[in-house]
């Protein structure tokens, strides 16, 4: 019986066999079998700008440069191309986001111009066999640079017949001759800033957020533009949440993050963080509430949250919060005073022998504010501010030193107030342009004012008749000294550039009444008394060229 069922089962397993290969020979020949076509993806480099390409995978331009990609492509079947394209354009890094705009193209070779922001991305061509629907990859470094005239220098606001516009020289200190771009507001947006334009700010925030606000202020208005290309970015109906009456004054920040705006005297603020840059709109609050009217000079320091303004209404100082939205000290009386009782004695604040003042003005010597800027650079912890006050008559001013205060403000002023005499000091008491150097050693000091066609040297000193001014610059008959500024870079403690910080007076003027033009200078300082160094016909250097010249103001790099 072992033995039958031992033959039945090779009998078996002989015939299942047998079928087996009988199927597979019937099956023979029904598949059609085809070979993957791999690709070998490079950049042509015959085609490419060496000036862009550093290597075949790394791409290093300026923002709105034109780009030119052509690809190789090796593949293991055939040489005829059946292939899908498109080019992407990515974060360098997960931390980052992607561009807005991020396929850019697909046709086989790309040309195109890259207006990205200047950072670090990554440029990616995708290939698709259309055959096979298999797609392969080429990946580039781009390094996108500031255009030249978005990075660091000197803006030029100017006056034309259908508009406003602006230059930008590319020079911080006249060290070395830059380059001047003309127009290019209206070169990037094919339109000219409004008529009556007057007024362009540079707002600094955070040097890590590599973020930096232009904003231009004219009548009833105001604009907000990228700061790396000029481009249209929000126009200021947009800057709050509901609409406001808008006269702007100022616009700024303190501590790196809170930009303040003073709008029709009153002050607002926003917060500009990696938080709220994530969350657009970033909108202004409502104004911080009280009976004040603030002057368009705001005094603060780069370590606290803190901000000194002067209330032209009540003629006193008043100190603001700008994280918390709150009047320091918080249960201040705006009639009674801001700050506490100061403890200056009487022969302190004597208006012809003393030297003391008052932050609540109960003296009355402190009037009208007409100019105030800061003396030492904003890296200075508590830096001092020159203050410039003048009475209801016009025939007394006043330099006041006032050092920043932070959340522990006092009162204690018993120095810092020179009287500004008019007899040593010609024309102190119709000067409404000052500068001042931030590198002399505090108090004292010197500082720069405009009278005529000329700019003075004055050199503050308590002892009575001994504040003296004298002629630091003495330009052609006529001319109209548009605006003048010393050198704040605005940069880090660790990127000042301490040759030139603070020492370099940079002077606009309107020379057309002798024929020379609307010019741009600068002049040295002496490192260690503030006389301003050679002439208007020997200055460090000097740009020629330009439309009628409204306002300047200097613009750093991003990220320092």
């Amino acid at each position: 019986m072992k033995q039958v069922n031992k033959i039945l089962t090779i009998f078996l397993n002989t015939i299942f066999a047998t079928a087996i290969l009988t199927g597979c020979s019937k099956d023979l020949g029904n598949y059609d079998y085809q070979d993957i076509n791999t690709l070998k993806i490079s950049t042509d480099m015959t085609s490419v700008d060496p000036n862009i390409f550093v290597t075949a995978d790394s791409i290093n331009l300026t923002q709105n440069d034109s780009l030119k990609v052509k690809l190789k492509i090796e593949q293991s079947l055939g040489s005829a191309e059946n292939f899908k394209y498109q080019w992407i354009l990515t974060q360098a890094d997960a931390t980052g986001a992607n561009p807005v705009k991020h396929i850019i193209d697909s046709t086989a070779a790309l040309a195109t111009k890259i207006s990205l922001t200047p950072n670090l991305y990554r440029l990616v061509a995708m290939v698709t066999d259309k055959n096979t629907g298999v797609s392969y990859y080429k990946k580039f470094a781009l390094n996108v640079n500031a255009a030249p005239w978005g990075n660091e220098g000197w803006l030029i606001l100017q006056a034309q017949p259908d508009g406003s516009d602006i230059s930008v020289i590319t020079s911080r200190d006249g060290a070395s001759h830059g380059k001047v771009y003309p127009d290019v507001y209206s070169i990037m947006n094919d339109h000219k800033l409004p008529k009556g334009t007057n007024k362009v700010n540079i707002v600094n925030y955070t040097a890590s957020l590599r973020a930096q606000k232009i904003s231009f202020f004219y009548p009833n208005g105001g604009m907000q533009v990228r700061s790396i290309d000029y481009a249209d970015s929000l126009n200021a109906e947009n800057w709050f949440a509901t609409p406001v009456p808008i006269n702007f004054q100022s616009n700024s920040s303190a501590l790196g993050q809170w930009e303040y705006l003073i709008n029709n005297g009153q002050l607002s603020f926003r917060s500009v963080n990696v938080s709220s840059l994530k969350t657009p709109p970033i909108n202004f609050q409502p104004p911080f509430l009280g009976t004040y009217t603030l002057s368009p000079f705001v005094l603060s320091a780069p370590a606290d949250a803190y901000v000194l303004c002067y209330d032209n209404a009540n003629r006193c100082f008043v100190q603001f919060n700008v994280s918390t939205g709150a009047l320091y000290p918080v249960t201040s009386d705006i009639v009674k005073g801001h700050f506490p009782l100061t403890t200056a004695t009487t022969a302190d604040l004597d208006p012809t022998t003393g030297k003391g003042f008052d932050l609540n003005n109960k003296t009355g010597l402190l009037q009208n504010l007409v100019y105030a800027e800061n003396a030492q650079p904003l890296t200075t912890a508590n830096p001092f501010w020159y203050c410039f006050f003048r009475n209801d008559a016009g025939d007394v001013t006043y330099l006041v030193q006032v050092q920043h205060k932070t959340t522990a403000a006092d009162n204690k002023f018993t120095t810092g107030r020179y009287l500004l005499n008019q007899a040593t000091c010609p024309g102190i008491n119709s000067a409404t342009m000052f500068a001042c150097p931030t590198h002399l050693a505090m108090t004292s000091g010197a500082f720069y004012y405009v009278n005529g066609s000329n700019i003075y040297t004055c050199k503050p000193r308590y002892a009575p008749g001994t504040t003296t001014a004298a002629v630091g610059l003495s330009f052609p008959a006529g001319t109209i000294i548009k605006a003048m500024k010393t050198f704040n870079s605005g940069y880090l403690a660790a990127n000042i550039p301490s040759a030139t910080e603070g020492k370099v007076l940079v002077v606009a003027t309107d020379e057309t009444a002798s024929g020379g033009g609307n010019k741009v200078y600068f002049f040295n300082l002496n490192a260690t008394t503030g006389d301003i160094m050679g002439t208007p016909t020997s200055p460090a250097d000097v740009y020629t060229g330009f439309d009628k010249i409204t306002d300047i103001a200097f613009k750093k790099a991003l990220g320092k």
